[in-house]
């Protein structure tokens, strides 16, 4: 069932919120002000999930996603928008859900942190095909478990992507184990370190010792060493770290006031 929607506002997780019949509607990819055509996926009494099938009343200040895998790949919500907007629609949501969830009403002002908002993340998660020679890396397509193969993600750090490159040319060939699914990239940009998430079985010495020859920087130890404003900090394999490299020492500085 398709049906025509004037989206309100941005709600958390980048969605658009409209109403159509007296119920809520969430889409993806929308702006507030812009009129749309949508389509129902799942629905309840109260709510409406939707997938956008055409827009009918762009707003003037959308902008062409830099990346091209944006509304295919899962990953990103805001390229849409222009990056001084996508901070505000942010601090906007933050408030909101503040007062809706947490009932916080808070009165004085957010300050926004920001910075680069390319080439940023030190961290991905990235999943993997391989049958026979056929081989592709990439992340889960926007609201489904297919993949969606890459060859560069523009939001990650230059070393996340040329770990990919390298794997990449790897994965076509006989010694990639066809039973690895999911892998996890770090780095503090001169070292990597590759984490195995899912598989059916435990590759071999042998994949890592390849990894080591291909891949930039690979790290075997099972921590590294990631140096942020003027520390030194040892991070171990699959522990919380600030995942914008150009926030990791400005992050902790405001919050302890230093």
């Amino acid at each position: 069932m398709t049906f025509p929607l004037e989206i309100e506002k941005l709600v958390y997780g980048g969605q658009g919120l409209g109403r159509w019949n007296g119920r809520v509607v969430l889409a993806p990819f929308v702006l507030p002000g812009e009129r749309v055509t949508v389509e129902a996926e799942r629905e309840s009494a109260d709510l409406v999930s939707a997938r956008l099938v055409s827009l009918d009343a762009p707003v003037e200040w959308r902008v062409e996603p830099p990346c091209p895998y944006f509304a295919q790949c899962g990953g990103c919500h805001y390229q849409h928008i222009p990056y001084e907007r996508q901070l505000e629609f942010k601090r906007s949501i933050l408030v909101e859900t503040l007062a809706r969830i947490g009932k916080i009403e808070w009165p004085g002002p957010v300050e926004i942190v920001a910075g680069e908002p390319w080439g940023y993340r030190n961290r991905a998660q990235l999943r993997l095909y391989k049958h026979g020679s056929r081989f592709a890396i990439g992340y889960f397509q926007f609201g489904t478990h297919r993949l969606e193969p890459i060859d560069a993600c523009p939001i990650c750090s230059p070393a996340i992507n040329r770990a990919v490159a390298a794997l990449a040319r790897m994965g076509p060939g006989r010694r990639f184990p066809e039973f690895l699914r999911e892998i996890e990239l770090f780095t503090n940009e001169n070292d990597i370190q590759l984490t195995v998430l899912e598989t059916t079985r435990p590759p071999a010495r042998r994949f890592f010792d390849w990894c080591a020859e291909e891949i930039p920087g690979f790290c075997r130890a099972n921590f590294m060493d990631y140096p942020a404003g003027g520390d030194l900090f040892r991070v171990s394999s699959r522990s919380f770290f600030q995942v914008n490299r150009f926030l990791a020492a400005l992050l902790p500085e405001l919050v302890v006031g230093a």
